[in-house]
C-alpha cells in the first residue's frame, strides 16, 4: 500500500462522517477524537468551509504513533430564521512528518514551509467531516465524479445513396455506315430530380 492508503486507513476519526450541531442561535461545542494507529508521526492542519462561525482548537498538531487527541469544535450559532447551509464542513489536512524536519520542528512552520512541500505532497491526505445541523437530514458521501460524467452517444451518419440509372441502346443498330454495324453504347444519366430552387448558385 501507498503512504497515503496508510493514512487513510491508519488515521482514524470519531465521530467518522459527521458533527452535529443545533440550527440555533446559541453558541455550541463539540469534539472529534483523532487517533494514529500508523508506525509514523503524523503533522495535521483543520480547516472550515466557514471560518467566521466555527473554530477549532488546535488548529496545527501532530500525534505520535498510537497518540490519540481530541479537538474541540466551537460553532459560534445560527441567526434566528436563517437556514444554515447545508454543505457546511470541516477538513483535516494530514501528512507523515518529513524525515527532514528540524528537531524543535514546528507544525505550523512546516506546512508553510516551501523547501518541505514536495516532501508532503507524497503522503498528504484530506478528511472531510460535514457538519449535520439537528432537524436535517444527514449528510451523505458525495457520489463519485466520474458518476456524474454521462458517456455521449456517437451518432452514426446515415447517408441515402443515390444510384445513377444507366440506359444502353441496342449494340446492333442501322447506321450511315451500314447495316447491323456495331458502335459504342451511350450511356444517359437519368437524374433523381434538380435541387430547390434556393439551394441553386444564381450567377
Amino acid at each position: 500500500l501507498s503512504k497515503m492508503a496508510d493514512l487513510e486507513q491508519k488515521i482514524t476519526f470519531e465521530p467518522p462522517k459527521f458533527v452535529t450541531f443545533k440550527p440555533k442561535p446559541e453558541e455550541q461545542t463539540r469534539e472529534v477524537t483523532i487517533n494514529n494507529t500508523f508506525n509514523k508521526a503524523v503533522m495535521f492542519k483543520m480547516k472550515t468551509t466557514r471560518p467566521g462561525s466555527f473554530k477549532m482548537k488546535p488548529v496545527y498538531f501532530s500525534l505520535q504513533p498510537n497518540q490519540t487527541k481530541s479537538i474541540k469544535l466551537h460553532y459560534s450559532g445560527c441567526p434566528a430564521n436563517v437556514k444554515p447551509n447545508l454543505k457546511d464542513r470541516f477538513s483535516v489536512i494530514m501528512a507523515i512528518v518529513p524525515k527532514d524536519a528540524p528537531a524543535d520542528w514546528d507544525v505550523e512552520k512546516i506546512w508553510e514551509d516551501q523547501k518541505m512541500q514536495v516532501e508532503l505532497a507524497d503522503s498528504v491526505k484530506r478528511k472531510v467531516l460535514r457538519i449535520h445541523y439537528e432537524g436535517y437530514e444527514e449528510p451523505a458521501d458525495l457520489p463519485d465524479k466520474s458518476d456524474k460524467k454521462s458517456k455521449k452517444k456517437k451518432k452514426g451518419a446515415s447517408h441515402d445513396s443515390v444510384e445513377d440509372k444507366k440506359v444502353g441502346l441496342p449494340h446492333a443498330v442501322a447506321t450511315p455506315h451500314g447495316a447491323g454495324s456495331v458502335v459504342q453504347p451511350i450511356v444517359y444519366i437519368v437524374y433523381q430530380g434538380l435541387p430547390p430552387r434556393e439551394d441553386v448558385e444564381v450567377r
